[in-house]
């Protein structure tokens, strides 16, 4: 967890690519139906997943804290899904 409350993941950029169609991501029980390129990309407090700087698949909330919003902490199990 950054100092902005995103999940940073050790998901990389490379992983993504060999993954064909649209990703989907689950934390916990919360579904975020697509990995999207900006935070402005979705509407201010939604929840997102994203490749950030450190080139790692990141969830975030567009101005707000993902670990606040998921209630969760370092050690948090991220899942990607192919969906068709």
């Amino acid at each position: 967890v950054d100092r902005f409350g995103n999940l940073m993941t050790n998901i990389d950029t490379a992983t993504l690519a060999g993954i064909s169609g649209t990703v989907t991501v689950r934390v916990g029980s919360q579904l975020i139906p697509r990995v999207v390129s900006t935070y402005a990309d979705v509407k201010p407090g939604e929840l997102c997943a994203l490749v950030g700087s450190s080139d790692r698949l990141e969830i975030a909330v567009n101005g707000g804290s993902a670990a606040a919003a998921l209630a969760v902490a370092r050690g948090a199990i991220v899942q990607l899904r192919r969906s068709a």
